[in-house]
């Protein structure tokens, strides 16, 4: 679709000092007693409590937290040698470091000791990574890794330990591994948005030697004894709200799981874990769904220097959305690692083949992306998968830090209801006018001024006063939609700018830099007036800040969108979006 210039709808500041004044003067302090403010017609103030009232029956949403999951990790041999090439110990992950970093947690299987020793020779079956490899894994975002593999113990006990010591220092979690058979069975916890997860990881012993396992007086792995897995897993289960179980397992190089790894996988599953994922074969394998929960038989290859063969150089990336309820959406990532030793989105074509060693039903969501040769926005279709319940209606409840009054205490924002709060120091600070119901907040600098900007999209009567703009003929009093953009100044937070009633509701609203000029856009869902109580989307849009105001750059055919989403891929935004 072609550039557009259509105006947002809006009032300048030079326009709504007047209309600010009478709005919204005092109000951002307002106690929860306080009434609707005077100005407003009586009409509308029925009105505005009326539209409140629906939107407050709307279920309330859960906080989401993503997981990205990949399968083998090794920086040895190829990938050591790629390192030193290129003078960049970031250089395998360099591809794929913005979309890992982007999820709130991500997962993989550390198939290597990180030890200092000499370089590793081609085909050596011995590995080791060299100190560093902890601090591009931190940088590219991992916050969790597997030991549990048949490679951890390759330089023995003090390998073993070193690397513990590395992922330690640089704030990484392990699990499968430890100094002693209680340590290495462990579960480790991570949390996120008020979501607990459990971690739990094992190695078959069909792939190792015994020694590999740990003992009470022994450092090593913990292996894969579906007795013991079971009673950790039920023992973790009251503790947890998703209990995830990694398994080192399979045949390598096959396309099929094996006895070993289905029976392990769902005695995982009959004794309460929520996901299972699996790693080894060096391939992708198929996947399943076992009563409700998801197994993974083998992620295949992810930074690894197996090129050898089309499907060793061939990978896949899982994003596991989860909710308090459950899983909530699963979006995949094929990868091709190119260069022996550096994963990248994979095209098309070779997408599809590698969904298609997964042999299982996928969805397709839609996909924009800047495309600067056409200067516009191309479509695609991103593959995932739709637990029914993820369609409900619902109301947003989002939560931010930042620390924008720079008081260097970082206040936490919520929005629960319609009305967002900021807490310092578990002190109320500021709280929205009553008078507004706020619909999305984002923490951003909006208007690339270099600040960082609290940015509402709101719900509101609309009232001009004096202050009309002149082209608008009629004032409208209604409950419309307004977007404004908020400043700490002053001791308070201040109305910068804000806009008039729009002409279609922002449903949703992420603020991102979308075509790569390295200035944030306004990227919403735009919705109907008629969708009541539940704001439901028709059009994806994509607007820029010009200094008074924003001017629509590009908007989507129409259809019916929600869950919005920006994911940055190899140096690339793609907007992604959910459709009914």
């Amino acid at each position: 679709m072609p550039k557009k210039t259509v105006w947002f709808i809006l009032v300048p500041l030079v326009i709504l000092d007047l209309a600010l004044a009478i709005l919204c003067a005092g109000c951002y302090w307002r106690s929860s007693n306080s009434v609707a403010t005077s100005n407003l017609m009586p009409f509308s103030q029925v009105s505005f409590w009326n539209f409140a009232a629906q939107k407050s029956r709307l279920p309330k949403s859960d906080q989401e937290v993503s997981l990205i999951a990949v399968g083998d990790v090794s920086f040895s041999r190829g990938i050591e040698r790629a390192v030193k090439k290129n003078h960049d110990i970031n250089y395998p992950l360099a591809k794929m470091r913005d979309y890992l970093a982007g999820a709130d947690l991500t997962f993989g299987n550390l198939e290597t000791p990180i030890t200092p020793g000499s370089e590793i020779p081609a085909f050596t079956m011995l590995f080791r990574s060299n100190p560093g490899t902890e601090l591009a894994l931190k940088d590219a975002g991992f916050s969790i890794v597997s030991l549990a593999n048949n490679h951890t113990l390759n330089f023995g006990a003090v390998g073993l330990k070193d690397t513990f010591k590395y992922l330690t220092q640089a704030g990484i979690k392990y699990v499968g591994a430890g100094l002693n058979f209680q340590a290495a069975n462990q579960p480790v916890f991570l949390e996120s948005q008020g979501i607990k997860f459990a971690f739990l990881a094992f190695n078959d012993a069909d792939v190792v030697p015994d020694s590999y396992e740990a003992s009470d007086s022994r450092s090593g792995t913990a292996f894969m004894r579906s007795d013991k897995m079971i009673q950790a897993v039920k023992s973790v289960r009251p503790q947890a709200d998703v209990v995830i179980v990694s398994m080192h397992s399979g045949t390598e190089y096959v396309a099929e799981s094996n006895d070993s790894q289905v029976q392990f996988a769902r005695a995982a599953i009959d004794a309460g874990a929520d996901l299972v994922l699996g790693h080894h074969p060096h391939v992708v394998q198929t996947m399943e769904q076992y009563k409700g929960k998801y197994i993974f038989y083998s992620l295949g290859n992810f930074v690894f220097d197996q090129s050898w063969s089309r499907e060793t150089t061939q990978g896949l990336a899982v994003k596991i959305y989860f909710r308090q309820d459950g899983v909530s959406k699963i979006s995949f990532l094929p990868v091709i690692i190119e260069s022996n030793s550096q994963p990248r989105p994979a095209a098309s074509r070779e997408a599809e083949e590698i969904l298609s060693r997964l042999k299982f039903s996928l969805a397709g969501r839609l996909s924009f992306v800047w495309d600067s040769s056409q200067n516009n926005f191309v479509t695609s279709s991103q593959a995932v998968i739709y637990p029914e319940k993820n369609l409900s209606e619902s109301a947003a409840s989002p939560s931010e830090s930042a620390d924008l009054n720079q008081n260097l205490i970082p206040e936490i924002y919520t929005l629960d209801r319609g009305r967002l709060s900021a807490v310092e120091n578990s002190k109320v600070i500021w709280q929205s006018p009553e008078e507004w119901w706020i619909e999305d907040f984002a923490l951003a600098d909006s208007n690339n001024d270099g600040t960082t900007d609290l940015n509402l999209s709101l719900w509101k009567a609309g009232n001009f006063g004096t202050s009309q703009p002149f082209w608008i003929e009629v004032n409208d009093p209604s409950i419309k939609n307004h977007f404004f953009v908020l400043n700490f100044l002053h001791g308070t937070f201040q109305t910068i700018w804000g806009s008039s009633n729009l002409s279609a509701p922002n449903c949703e609203f992420k603020i991102e830099d979308i075509d790569g000029d390295h200035k944030n856009d306004l990227v919403v869902i735009e919705g109907d007036y008629a969708q009541k109580p539940a704001c439901r989307g028709d059009y994806v849009a994509v607007w820029k800040w010009n200094d008074w105001g924003f001017t629509n750059e590009w908007r989507s055919a129409q259809g019916n969108y929600f869950n919005l989403e920006v994911e940055k891929i190899n140096e690339k935004s793609y907007i992604a979006v959910d459709s009914f």
